[in-house]
């Protein structure tokens, strides 16, 4: 049977995502730096009149390194994160098929699956239907669900 605790985990792994997402763009927009340096050199040809030369070149330190290795770290978690956040949708979908009511199923998937806060399920599901639900209501029925199995 499903199990609130499971449709909690489904939001907790969704929120942990998009930090993970913001994680990896913040680490993406750092710019890499451009090293500047002046160097002194000679002509290759007799009288070897000294000049200044400047190189320039991209960062490689590190620091730099260990970013790149961060980002591919964040990148294989979120990969991750999308496969259990996918089986646990299956889960949650072939639980649902158990549930004979089909309001109740709407507001699991509503509430749980979609994100939706219970206004807004309650304001989708009196647009569906000609019922009038109100937050406090849908809470309390899916409170009522939950404890009865």
């Amino acid at each position: 049977m499903i199990k609130k605790e499971e449709l909690e985990q489904l939001e907790n792994l969704r929120k942990e995502r998009e930090d993970l997402k913001e994680r990896i763009l913040k680490l993406e927009a750092k710019p890499r730096k451009i090293l500047t340096d002046g160097v002194k050199g000679s002509s290759t040809d007799f009288p070897y009149t000294q000049h200044n030369c400047r190189i320039e070149g991209l960062d490689n330190s590190i620091l730099y390194r260990r970013r790149k290795k961060n980002i591919k770290k964040l990148k294989k978690m979120y990969i991750s994160k999308n496969i259990k956040i996918d089986n646990l949708i299956n889960h949650i979908e072939y639980e649902l098929n158990y549930v004979e009511d089909s309001e109740i199923r709407k507001m699991i998937r509503n509430v749980y699956e979609d994100g939706l806060t219970y206004n807004q399920t309650a304001h989708k599901m009196n647009k569906d239907n000609k019922n009038k639900y109100t937050a406090d209501s849908i809470r309390m029925q899916l409170k009522r669900f939950f404890e009865k199995i």
